[in-house]
């Protein structure tokens, strides 16, 4: 995350989108390099520090067989979240195993410290929202299924889920910081 990977190294095998081979064997270049974005992680860097706003810069490549556009990330993005990975994941088990209340988790996730109102007085919404993503399969590419249960329910699920994907080396660390790191593995 310090620095983007080279065009050559962070070139996909092929295109997720048709599964054009990126480098055909005796063809032309099927990837094109098409610049970087930066974009913003937001939440905190290891299990234990206080959240911050990180910027990481995206490789992106345009297919030449079927135009889409690719970008490439860190593996601690979550796709269409602003918080990272590890944060969500952090957040979620905060909520299902340690049940702390939802403006103590804002407290440990968020960089943000000024906090509007949420029309329910129920704390902060992105917990739900990323909840209720879960529950529909949209959270952690690992799940892609649908999820049942309350809300807080499907937070612990999203939980076990990246407790699963730690480290096996890392079991001797309390269980929020084996979801945070288990987040990261998530494929």
């Amino acid at each position: 995350m310090a620095a983007p990977p080279s065009v050559e190294q962070a070139r996909p095998g092929r295109c997720p989108g048709c599964g054009a081979a990126a480098r055909p064997v005796g063809g032309k270049l099927g990837l094109h390099g098409h610049g970087l974005r930066e974009r913003q992680q937001r939440g905190p860097v290891t299990p234990e520090s206080a959240p911050v706003v990180v910027v990481v810069a995206l490789r992106r490549y345009r297919c030449i067989a079927c135009a889409a556009v690719i970008a490439v990330v860190p593996r601690d993005v979550e796709p269409h979240r602003h918080y990272s990975r590890p944060a969500i994941g952090l957040a979620m088990a905060l909520w299902s195993l340690a049940s702390l209340p939802p403006a103590e988790i804002r407290r440990r996730i968020s960089p943000w410290h000024i906090v509007g109102a949420t029309a329910t007085g129920e704390g902060w919404v992105t917990l739900r929202r990323w909840a209720r993503a879960g529950r529909a399969g949209r959270l952690f590419g690992a799940v892609g299924r649908p999820l049942v249960g309350s809300l807080r329910q499907i937070a612990g699920r999203l939980t076990a889920i990246a407790l699963g994907h730690a480290p096996p080396v890392l079991r001797h660390l309390p269980r929020e910081a084996q979801v945070f790191h288990g987040a990261v593995a998530i494929v």
